[in-house]
């Protein structure tokens, strides 16, 4: 099974410098868009949390899971040094997990 999040952020990462060189966005920004990702501790926490729980029902693979950790570090600062790709990415996670959850109440 492919890394689903490695993929989401490869494909990211090329498609950012061709939105900006076809016009449809601009550096400034992306560089917005990355200041508006940075998450708080009470979100870091659940970002873990639900990471977990998703990886023990099979909803991540644990290489998904493992994936997600290492670029979630060992603080939330860690995770808004990411590059907008990524946190990108586990922003996009981060909702369907939360949704995830909701829907499973």
């Amino acid at each position: 099974m492919a890394n689903r999040i490695t993929a989401a952020i490869d494909k990211l990462k090329k498609v950012i410098p061709q939105r900006i060189a076809d016009g449809q966005t601009t550096q400034e920004a992306i560089d917005a868009l990355h200041g508006s990702l940075d998450m708080g501790l009470e979100e870091y926490a659940k970002l873990q949390e639900l990471k977990s729980l998703a990886s023990s029902t099979g909803l991540l693979s644990v290489a998904e899971a493992i994936t997600v950790y290492g670029f979630l570090g060992e603080s939330v600062g860690t995770f808004n040094r990411q590059p907008v790709e990524v946190k990108s990415v586990l922003t996009q996670l981060f909702q369907e997990l939360l949704k995830n959850q909701l829907v499973g109440r």
